[in-house]
């Protein structure tokens, strides 16, 4: 499927984000046949999802910096828990432009609207910032992989050899 050993792959958040545009796309003109348009983006979402793929960027680069050596020392639950936030990061960008990109789809239609045109620009933004969370998510997933046998290597130089 789209989770495996090697983790979350990019073909589950797009075809997520693609099958949420479709589906907010019809439910968003359904619901502008009944002469309402559906809400606008808050700026302070789009800012805010913006600053939590900083933070996912940043959590994941301590990851990176142990990983490459250049990083003393990383507890195994934050590097796990980094994963962890790196994937939801990705799934929660994927629902993200999903949602947004299905509202403007919906709207397209109304596209000569002054009304519509604001909203749109706002989905505009709030696609971008959620795609961007997305893209970060996916990459700092892949920072937290081990390559296949440098666990063992890293555990040798971190314990002691046993004295005899």
């Amino acid at each position: 499927m789209g989770l495996d050993d090697r983790g979350l792959q990019w073909r589950l958040p797009l075809g997520f984000a693609a099958f949420l545009t479709v589906v907010v796309a019809l439910l968003t003109h359904r619901w502008m046949d009944s002469g309402r348009f559906p809400p606008a983006v808050p700026v302070a979402a789009v800012v805010l999802i913006a600053i939590l793929g900083g933070v996912v960027l940043w959590f994941g680069q301590a990851v990176r910096r142990y990983l490459r050596g250049t990083k003393a020392n990383l507890s195994p639950i934050r590097a796990a828990r980094t994963l962890a936030l790196a994937q939801a990061a990705a799934l929660t960008g994927a629902a993200l432009v999903g949602l947004y990109a299905g509202q403007a789809l919906g709207l397209l239609p109304d596209w000569d609207l002054q009304a519509a045109q604001r909203l749109l620009w706002g989905y505009a933004a709030g696609i971008a910032a959620s795609t961007w969370l997305l893209v970060v998510g996916m990459i700092v997933q892949g920072w937290c992989r081990i390559p296949p046998g440098d666990n063992e290597s890293r555990r040798s130089r971190e314990e002691p050899e046993p004295a005899h």
